[in-house]
């Protein structure tokens, strides 16, 4: 006889896989509802305003699905080039939208799912830029002039380099050009030396020389306790190298006149850098003095010419007084005009060469010791420089060269 126990086993596992299908029909039926309950809510409609109308579209619907939906009478931007030229009419962004006053690109546009309660707006679409290769230049800097009168130049500034970025179109070939970093210009002084403190000095200076007269000349300005400044040229220096030394040797101050006298502005720039470089050379020879002053024949100097000259010269000097010893017209004339309406930091033009100089060497006493009654000091052109607060102490030495990170203009500005 079975035990009671194994009579009803079958039946009490039926009972238990009866329970666990209830279960599992349980669950779908929660994993069907809460599914659906996801589903619906991230299918559910959503209400936005396009353009000032309220709208409804399914949340997570595209920014750019809307544009499409709605197909607002909006006009696409153009492609154009580096330099804002058309290159094809439409070409450029289909449209332009804000959302909630927010600018949103066309490509952002294709990503940003609406959530409802977002106010957006299209409007017409922006120009696009071609492609384009970039590549960054130096940008070269300009020479100015800073005045227009007075009896000295001289380099201010030196001049440096800047950077541009240059865009080079792929459609279009053109180029365009941005400046990141400006250069720095190269400026050149103008004006009259005015001498600290009112100080009453003024500068003797001679050209053309050295000549048969120089010796005589400076021995006068030594026995009246005066010195001056030496123009001279070099194809002068060249033939008479001890008398050009002579004149260092006295004290006086000796710079360059060019080496042949041309009219500088006449030339071309070989010939300018020639006669500047010829001559200072001729004097470092024969005195080893390094200057870069020079006076300019005929007191012709200009913009043109010092863009000419490629930072050789630092320092132009002409005259505020003429004695017009040229003319020969006495002594006691090259006296007045050199003496009469004279100024603090004034400087006198007299000749050493280019002729007979006689009445030079009979007015040059009485200059010299009329201007000293009248409480004038007699100084060289560089101490009468030094003694212009304004001017810099490079400049006034006469023998200041370009700095090796300085870059010379490639035209005036």
């Amino acid at each position: 006889m079975r035990s009671p126990e194994r009579a009803y086993a079958p039946s009490n596992w039926k009972d238990s896989r009866r329970n666990t299908q209830s279960v599992v029909i349980v669950l779908a039926i929660i994993a069907a509802l809460v599914l659906g309950g996801v589903f619906a809510w991230t299918h559910r409609s959503v209400t936005v305003s396009v353009d000032g109308t309220h709208r409804s579209y399914t949340i997570g619907t595209t920014v750019q699905q809307v544009f499409d939906e709605e197909k607002p009478g909006v006009t696409a931007g153009n492609l154009v080039s580096v330099n804002g030229n058309l290159i094809t009419e439409g070409g450029g962004d289909p449209y332009s939208a804000t959302v909630d006053g927010k600018a949103i690109s066309p490509s952002k546009a294709k990503e940003r799912g609406i959530k409802g309660g977002e106010d957006i707006a299209f409007s017409n679409g922006a120009d696009k830029t071609e492609d384009y290769d970039e590549t960054t230049v130096d940008v070269a800097p300009k020479l100015l002039m800073d005045g227009n009168a007075g009896a000295v130049s001289y380099i201010s500034q030196w001049g440096k380099a800047g950077k541009a970025t240059v865009r080079t179109g792929k459609v279009s070939g053109e180029t365009a050009q941005t400046v990141t970093t400006p250069a720095q210009d190269c400026v050149v002084t103008v004006k009259n030396i005015t001498p600290a403190d009112g100080r009453k000095l003024v500068a003797l200076t001679f050209d053309d020389g050295p000549s048969d007269y120089t010796e005589r000349y400076l021995q006068i300005l030594k026995e009246h306790g005066a010195v001056a400044t030496f123009f001279c040229l070099g194809s002068k220096v060249e033939a008479s190298p001890d008398l050009a030394k002579e004149i260092v040797d006295s004290g006086c101050q000796i710079a360059s006149h060019s080496y042949s006298h041309p009219q500088l502005t006449s030339l071309d720039a070989a010939g300018v850098q020639s006669e500047l470089s010829t001559s200072f050379a001729d004097i470092s020879n024969a005195t080893s003095v390094q200057t870069t002053a020079f006076r300019p024949p005929y007191g012709a100097f200009n913009q043109e010419t010092w863009l000419k000259t490629q930072g050789l010269a630092t320092v132009s000097v002409i005259w505020n007084m003429d004695s017009r010893d040229w003319a020969r017209p006495g002594a006691d004339a090259i006296v007045s005009n050199s003496c009469d309406g004279i100024q603090p930091g004034y400087i006198i033009l007299m000749h050493d060469g280019g002729g007979n100089r006689d009445q030079d060497l009979e007015a040059l006493p009485q200059i010299i010791d009329r201007l000293k009654s009248e409480g004038y000091t007699f100084v060289t052109i560089s101490d009468l420089l030094a003694s212009d607060s304004s001017i810099p102490s490079e400049v006034a030495s006469c023998d200041e060269t370009m700095p090796s990170d300085a870059v010379w203009p490639t035209e005036v500005g």
